[in-house]
């Protein structure tokens, strides 16, 4: 299903006027995951990221298979630096769609900001492909 008018503000970047022409859309159609998606992303795209979370949280349940909502929800939460949740809903998300892009580079890139897959000590740095020498009180 497509929304032209809505589809037309957003590629003119009118956030405002996007956001509600879908409420008010929503009105008729609250079951809508494409709607919200399109009301989520206009959020996104101002950088409202925590205003963007629940309406991708509502199109991803209401289409379980919209892995582009579940793929900004996490992107939402990273923004946020709520990883662990990022990495949770990225690698969900993964599962549905294994081949996209943004949710591999998303699991990858938070793996390391997890508690339970962070390293201590020594472990953090042993991947690096150089030495580190330390100076001398005289600088040497």
């Amino acid at each position: 299903m497509s929304f032209p008018g809505i589809d037309g503000l957003m590629q003119r970047q009118a956030w405002d006027d996007a956001i509600i022409e879908c409420k008010a859309a929503l009105q008729l159609q609250p079951t809508n995951a494409r709607l919200w998606g399109y009301l989520g992303m206009c959020h996104y795209r101002k950088g409202e990221f925590q205003l963007a979370i629940e309406p991708f949280r509502k199109a991803s349940v209401l289409d379980p298979r919209f892995y582009q909502a579940g793929a900004k929800l996490a992107q939402c939460y990273d923004r946020l630096k709520r990883h662990e949740e990022a990495y949770a809903t990225a690698k969900e998300w993964l599962a549905v769609q294994p081949s996209d892009h943004t949710l591999q580079g998303l699991v990858e890139g938070l793996k390391h900001q997890v508690k339970g897959n962070k390293k201590e000590g020594w472990e953090r740095t042993a991947h690096l492909a150089y030495q580190i020498k330390f100076s001398d009180r005289n600088g040497k």
